[in-house]
């Protein structure tokens, strides 16, 4: 019987979790050249790698063709293990780096939220899937993918200017939900056309207020005021419930997503042409669990769709 040490594949080291994410990559990808390019690493280097890797295995895992590489009986087996394998083990990383820097349940999901109007409905749509939720209010997006990246927190929803592109963090990867119109909202008892819409010019005369933020939303509102023929005055920057309160007295304009509740006497219109618009984003981290991403998203696209249990905000 042949000593399998002995063998062009007998085992020469331990086969380790980042071995099978070399594998998968390279079968996801249908060549080596591919997978390298994606993993950032050099043909040669990657080839060397994978030659590594079946000799621990004890047999090949491709077959390499003209066009790229097929998986081999034992290429096979080795995925379908992987597809269980990895997402256990980034799981286990994930509870284990949020336990440690914050000593968290790991089964709470501990979401950071920035501006967004969405809160409450996040909130139900994961307490109605027996998710248990902590809120982390955040003053910027940035703030909060630092929250995500530094295991603060285990996603992020974040309502930002559909011009800007979300920050950058080490591991954060982000998806974007979709787009909303923002509306004015006015005191409830200003003269408003009988379909609730409202020409932006229209609104030239009105001292605007909005909420702190870090991205580009207050330079595309100046710029669609522009193309409307006028600068507008601002009030300046105050808290939601502030700014909810100057327009319910008749003292301010605001914008506000489609999405959000504002009590009475508030009242919002929506803009003809719909000139402004905000995004709203999901961030998590690259080790974040599959089962966390996917309530996560849910939970964003399905509260833009119930709008009736929004928070009051104005942005």
């Amino acid at each position: 019987m042949t000593d399998p040490t002995r063998s062009g594949y007998g085992p020469r080291m331990d086969l380790e979790v980042r071995h099978l994410r070399t594998v998968v990559a390279v079968a996801t990808h249908g060549s080596v050249t591919k997978a390298a390019a994606a993993l950032g690493l050099a043909q040669p280097a990657l080839s060397a790698q994978l030659a590594r890797i079946e000799r621990a295995l004890g047999g090949p895992v491709f077959v390499r063709e003209p066009r790229g590489v097929r998986p081999t009986p034992l290429g096979r087996l080795v995925l379908d293990r992987a597809a269980t394998l990895l997402p256990a083990m980034d799981a286990l990383h994930h509870d284990a780096r949020r336990t440690a820097t914050s000593g968290a349940d790991p089964r709470e999901l501990r979401l950071a939220v920035v501006g967004t109007a969405l809160v409450a409905a996040l909130a139900r749509v994961l307490h109605d899937d027996d998710r248990r939720v902590a809120l982390r209010s955040r003053w910027c997006a940035q703030d909060g993918a630092d929250d995500v990246a530094g295991g603060a927190a285990d996603a992020l929803v974040a309502g930002m200017c559909a011009d800007a592109l979300p920050p950058v963090a080490p591991g954060v990867q982000w998806q974007r939900v979709g787009t909303d119109p923002l509306h004015a909202l006015v005191a409830a008892g200003r003269p408003v056309a009988p379909d609730g819409t409202v020409d932006l010019a229209e609104l030239a005369d009105a001292d605007w207020v909005a909420h702190p933020a870090d991205d580009c939303g207050a330079r595309c509102f100046a710029a669609a005021c522009a193309r409307a023929g006028f600068t507008p005055r601002s009030r300046g920057e105050c808290e939601p419930a502030v700014a909810l309160d100057l327009v319910r007295a008749g003292l301010a304009v605001a914008l506000a997503p489609a999405a959000a509740t504002h009590g009475r006497g508030v009242r919002a219109l929506r803009i003809e042409g719909d000139p402004v618009r905000r995004a709203t984003w999901v961030a998590w981290h690259a080790s974040t669990p599959a089962d966390v991403r996917e309530a996560v998203l849910h939970a964003a696209r399905e509260a833009r769709r119930r709008p009736e249990v929004g928070t009051p905000r104005a942005v």
